[in-house]
């Protein structure tokens, strides 16, 4: 009886463990946007002006002192054998944490406008991007990966920055979905199996996932292309919402 029970209570807690840290995430990247506009409000003012720089710096050393603290904690787990797959407070995560604060708050420093404007991107498409890698297919979230990073290009080729960049962009992103479409060929020829280095990775794809992920980088390419070299950046935006919205209810439909 105990055998059985095993993987079940396995399972659960592993399930428990998901749960509570897509919401930790979420609950943090809330929190940095929230933080973030009240710093941008205080740079805005010069009277508090020199008290947000003073905080930025601050924040960047703690930043240094928690990442240096995680790595201490996360060597001394690996020593005693501690196994923490289903913590969320351990010393990798306080490590990530750590190493997150001192580069923000380091971008921050360095150019206070653009980087807060890049953060109130980054931090809800990261907890986005979180969700779905830890509650939908594999397939969806490599989906989900080329649907942004094409929208994203589109984005940044609409602003004065991505003008100069829109060519390097571009051609970044297409490398991005070659190197995709030479994966997803390598997996599918192999039955689902990928060796990098001395790690095996094992991967349960059906047939319409490896055509979804084959099609998809194409498309995204095709719609990067015409929305950063021509006037139709909008309508790109708008097609690449399309195709994502549609492949979300099918796999969310999936789900159920």
């Amino acid at each position: 009886m105990a055998a059985k029970q095993m993987p079940n209570q396995n399972t659960k807690n592993r399930n428990d463990y998901v749960t509570n840290k897509v919401l930790t995430v979420f609950s943090i990247c809330l929190l940095g946007v929230l933080g973030l506009m009240a710093l941008n409000n205080m740079l805005n003012y010069s009277a508090h002006w020199q008290t947000a720089l003073t905080v930025v710096q601050v924040l960047r050393i703690v930043g240094v002192i928690v990442a240096a603290a995680g790595a201490l904690w996360l060597v001394s787990e690996r020593k005693k054998g501690k196994d923490t797959r289903y913590q969320i407070v351990c010393g990798r995560s306080v490590l990530v944490l750590g190493v997150v604060l001192a580069v923000v708050f380091s971008a921050i420093g360095w150019n206070p406008n653009e980087a807060i404007k890049a953060c109130y991107v980054a931090l809800p498409a990261f907890a986005f991007y979180y969700l779905i890698f830890h509650s939908y297919q594999p397939e969806f979230f490599v989906i989900a990966a080329d649907c942004g990073l094409a929208a994203g290009v589109v984005a940044l080729a609409m602003t004065t920055f991505g003008q100069s960049l829109r060519y390097v962009l571009l051609v970044a992103a297409v490398v991005v979905f070659a190197v995709q479409l030479v994966f997803v060929q390598k997996v599918k020829g192999s039955k689902g199996k990928l060796v990098l280095g001395k790690k095996k990775y094992a991967f349960d794809f059906s047939k319409n996932a490896y055509l979804m992920m084959t099609l998809t980088p194409v498309v995204m390419a095709v719609i990067a292309a015409v929305g950063a070299l021509s006037g139709m950046a909008l309508p790109a935006l708008i097609a690449a919402g399309v195709y994502f919205f549609v492949t979300a209810v099918y796999y969310t439909v999936k789900l159920v």
